[in-house]
């Protein structure tokens, strides 16, 4: 009985450090959000988190999980993301003044993310300005000649 109780104070002392490591390094690189999938009926669904842009990922962090990944990643060449709409009468009761609430598709699967207006130019730039998925193809011809230019004259 004595190693059950070590165990789970081990356990509970493990979750508070990663609770507060969680929470002091995501607080201070990220941006603050609201953020629920879709479809959705009325006010459910709605999570307080944080996004963080990590490359071509946009990371989303639930603010009540002690996951030390992301629960959520967006992959900026699959999103789209469609015109904003005010927050209704019922929302503002829990959102913060000034948020707007933009439609994020990933593939397929909708999302409603509520953010304020730099926070969505940032989004908006960052999602733009993504290579498109056809990039050109390397021409070996080409590079091998370019390469082996000099060599033929010798």
């Amino acid at each position: 009985m004595e190693i059950v109780t070590w165990v789970l104070i081990v356990f509970a002392v493990l979750a508070v450090l990663l609770a507060i490591w969680r929470f002091l390094t995501l607080r201070s690189r990220g941006t603050a959000i609201l953020l629920r999938r879709l479809p959705a009926s009325g006010l459910h669904g709605w999570r307080h988190g944080t996004i963080r842009y990590n490359g071509d990922d946009l990371e989303y962090f639930k603010l009540r999980s002690l996951s030390p990944m992301a629960d959520q990643v967006f992959t900026r060449q699959r999103l789209d993301l469609h015109a904003p709409r005010q927050v209704s009468p019922a929302e503002s009761g829990f959102m913060a003044e000034g948020l707007s609430i933009a439609t994020l598709c990933d593939a397929g699967t909708h999302y409603e993310i509520a953010l304020d207006q730099h926070t969505l130019m940032a989004l908006t730039a960052w999602i733009e300005s993504a290579p498109h998925e056809r990039q050109e193809r390397f021409d070996h011809h080409r590079i091998r000649s370019r390469i082996t230019r000099g060599q033929n004259d010798k």
